[in-house]
């Protein structure tokens, strides 16, 4: 399965994290998943939930979370910012 090397932003503390993304997994289902990686990597200063949002670090667009990776025009080097 083809993955995305990108940079997630996590303003509430301050941090970047390189993170892969696989292509096909939906952007809800990657949003989760970068919650839960950023709540570990903040030692609990973060706490994701449902309503954690993944938008474009560029435009500051959110981006849909019923569309994968790919088709939101994610790939290699892109910015993101989780709040």
């Amino acid at each position: 399965m083809k993955k995305y090397l990108v940079d997630v932003y996590l303003p509430a503390i301050g941090i970047h994290c390189d993170v892969y993304l696989p292509a096909g997994k939906l952007i809800g289902e990657a949003a989760s998943l970068l919650a839960k990686i950023m709540e570990s990597m903040s030692g609990g200063s973060f706490v994701g939930g449902s309503d954690s949002v993944l938008m474009e670090a560029d435009g500051g667009k959110p981006i849909d979370y019923g569309i994968s990776v790919y088709d939101a025009g994610i790939r290699n080097s892109s910015r993101l910012i989780l709040i």
